[in-house]
C-alpha cells in the first residue's frame, strides 16, 4: 500500500513516501520557515522525484499532535484536503508515538520530549523491544520539575529524543546521572518516515479510518483559547 506521510508539528517539516516493504523517499527541512510555504512544494517534489502520480496513493498519514498549534493545523488541513480530493483515507498519528519509533531498538525506557514552552515539555514514556515501543505513560504536558522527579523514581536507563533536548539536557543529566542517554541528532528529529511506519501499523491493526475522523491532539489549550476562556470567566481544564 503506497502511503504519503506528513509531519509539521515542530520546527521540522518532513514528508515521506513508502509502502509496507520499504521507504521510497523522504524530504526533511529543519529551518525557520513557515510550514504553509514549504509543505506543498515538498510534497510535489517528493512525488515527482519518485515518479509517482498522486492518483497512485492509497492512503495518507499525518501527525495530529502534540506540538505547535499552527503546525498541527497546517498538517491536518493539508492531509484532509488531499484525502478528500483523492478519495483516500488518512491516518492520524500521535507525534510522540512516531518519535519513539526511532529508538525502538533501545532496551530501556524511551522518552520523546517536545518543547511545550513556558518551562514545560510534551512527553510520554515507552519501553523498547522487538515488537516496537510499548507505551507506559500517556502523553502529557509537564514541568521540568514534575518530569525529572518522575523519571528519577525509575531505575532503568532512559534515552531521550526530540526538540526539547537542548533546553533540558543539563537538568536531565543532573537528575538521572549515568542513566541518561541521548539519541543522535539524526534520530532525534521528527521525521515523516516514522509517521509512515506508525501510520501503516495503525492501518494494518485497525483498518482504514472512516472519513472525517481526523482530529488534532493538543493536550492543552492554545494561548488564544486560554485567553478567551479567561475573558469568559472560565479556566483551563
Amino acid at each position: 500500500m503506497l502511503m504519503l506521510a506528513l509531519d509539521t508539528t515542530t520546527l521540522t517539516c518532513s514528508v515521506a513516501l513508502g509502502d509496507g516493504e520499504k521507504l521510497w523517499a523522504e524530504y526533511l527541512l529543519n529551518i525557520k520557515k513557515t510550514h504553509s510555504q514549504r509543505l506543498m512544494p515538498l510534497i510535489v517534489s517528493l512525488l515527482q522525484d519518485s515518479g509517482v502520480r498522486k492518483e497512485q496513493l492509497k492512503g495518507l498519514s499525518v501527525t495530529v499532535g502534540p506540538g505547535s498549534f499552527t503546525g498541527i493545523r497546517i498538517g491536518l488541513a493539508t492531509a484532509q484536503g488531499l484525502s478528500q480530493g483523492l478519495g483516500i483515507p488518512v491516518v492520524g498519528v500521535m507525534t510522540l508515538d512516531a518519535l519513539a519509533q526511532a529508538a525502538a531498538f533501545f532496551d530501556g525506557l524511551i522518552c520523546p520530549i517536545l518543547d511545550a514552552r513556558k518551562g514545560q515539555v510534551y512527553t510520554a514514556l515507552y519501553r523498547g523491544g522487538p515488537d516496537g515501543p510499548v507505551m507506559l505513560k500517556q502523553a502529557a504536558a509537564e514541568s521540568l520539575e514534575e518530569f525529572s522527579a518522575r523519571l528519577a523514581e525509575r531505575s532503568e536507563n532512559v534515552i531521550f529524543l526530540g526538540d526539547a533536548i537542548g533546553n533540558f539536557r543539563n537538568n536531565l543529566k543532573s537528575a538521572l546521572g549515568e542513566r541518561y542517554r541521548e539519541a543522535p541528532p539524526s534520530l532525534s528529529l521528527n521525521r515523516a518516515s516514522l509517521v509512515l511506519l506508525q501510520g501503516q501499523k495503525i492501518w494494518l491493526e485497525q483498518g482504514p479510518p472512516p472519513p472525517y475522523s481526523l482530529k488534532p491532539f493538543y493536550i492543552r489549550l492554545s494561548e488564544a483559547e486560554r485567553r478567551l476562556l479567561e475573558r469568559r470567566g472560565g479556566g483551563e481544564s
